[in-house]
């Protein structure tokens, strides 16, 4: 899989549209540009092919700096384009960009393996990569650590915050072991609000001199923490309607997400006589019990809970999962950081 370098943001840039890409960015491509602060600030695209205010903010940058110094260095790199040009979240059969950052051997791994060595031998000063979500969600943003730095970073974007572990393999998990690293959640591709806090966040950051030494004010930024993963198990059907399946959910199962849910609460309906829902944790340990029980044919939480990232997607849901289950974290004390 063959990564381009350059070393500028091509004029054609500005006016792109997602399944024109290739014309302008033929394979994945690793762009540096040099700015007053020689640490480079990585921005982290089109990752996932059907997610594209990351190319939204490609394209303020190289409208706004066009013939404007950079205020800081940037690494830029260009993910999925295949998968862009296409709209998909990743092509049928292909690895996601965004599950190839811990190692392995595919020609997917080892691209991704190409930009963490070019990153390394450059010191970054943070990381950010950009991402929508596809069920209706508020942006927030998602850190791997309790730095104060990268918690810094999240309060900047949004005063809602997850911390997770799992899966493992993102960018932003890589990345938190080379600088502080976030990854944004926008909302949907399109919301003006994601858009404009993503580039309020890569503008502030580029004339940022230094990362706060202590963590945020609790009343700044409230941080969720994953505790489990939901799948749909591979042969049930489902539905978010009444009509017949295996597995129904309600219409307006996307209006959950960050509402927190009381032990209790049915999530869905079941005509199978075991859960066709599995919860996992980071390391994939099965953890279903903990969390849900199926009573009549209903399936119920067994304990109060948090849901995010809940999507009625049918091919993000197969090709990823339903939605994740979270709880609130206190931050760390401000006198100490973890």
């Amino acid at each position: 899989m063959q990564l381009d370098q350059i070393d500028h943001l091509p004029r054609s840039l500005a006016h792109l549209r997602p399944d024109r890409v290739r014309s302008v960015f033929p394979n994945p491509t690793l762009i540096r540009l040099t700015g007053d602060r020689p640490e480079p600030l990585v921005l982290s695209t089109l990752l996932h092919g059907n997610e594209t205010t990351s190319l939204e903010v490609l394209k303020h940058l190289q409208r706004r700096y066009e013939s404007t110094p950079l205020p800081r260095s940037l690494m830029i790199f260009v993910g999925n384009v295949l998968a862009t040009e296409q709209g998909l979240r990743h092509l049928p059969g292909e690895m996601d960009f965004n599950r190839i950052w811990a190692g392995g051997d595919s020609p997917a791994h080892a691209l991704a393996q190409q930009v963490q060595e070019a990153a390394m031998g450059v010191s970054p000063f943070a990381s950010i990569d950009i991402h929508n979500n596809t069920g209706t969600n508020p942006i927030y943003g998602c850190v791997n650590t309790l730095r104060p730095a990268d918690l810094d970073l999240a309060a900047r974007f949004a005063p809602l915050g997850v911390f997770y572990l799992n899966p493992a393999t993102t960018q932003s998990v890589a990345f938190s072991k080379i600088c502080p690293a976030i990854t944004l959640e926008c909302g949907r591709s399109g919301d003006v609000e994601g858009l404009m806090a993503a580039i309020e966040l890569v503008e502030t950051i580029m004339r940022l001199d230094h990362f706060a030494d202590h963590p945020p004010d609790p009343r700044s930024l409230r941080l969720f923490e994953t505790v489990g993963r939901v799948e749909i198990v591979p042969d049930c059907t489902f539905r978010f309607d009444p009509k017949p399946a295996d597995l129904n959910f309600d219409a307006g199962l996307e209006d959950l997400n960050f509402q927190p849910l009381p032990a209790g609460a049915c999530l869905a309906l079941t005509s199978r006589p075991h859960l066709p829902l599995r919860v996992v944790d980071e390391h994939g340990a099965d953890l279903t019990s903990d969390f849900l029980e199926l009573q009549t044919g209903q399936i119920r939480l067994t304990q109060g809970l948090t849901p995010a990232m809940i999507t009625t997607d049918v091919t993000n849901i197969r090709q990823d999962c339903l939605c994740y289950f979270m709880r609130q974290r206190p931050l760390p004390e401000r006198s100490g950081s973890v």
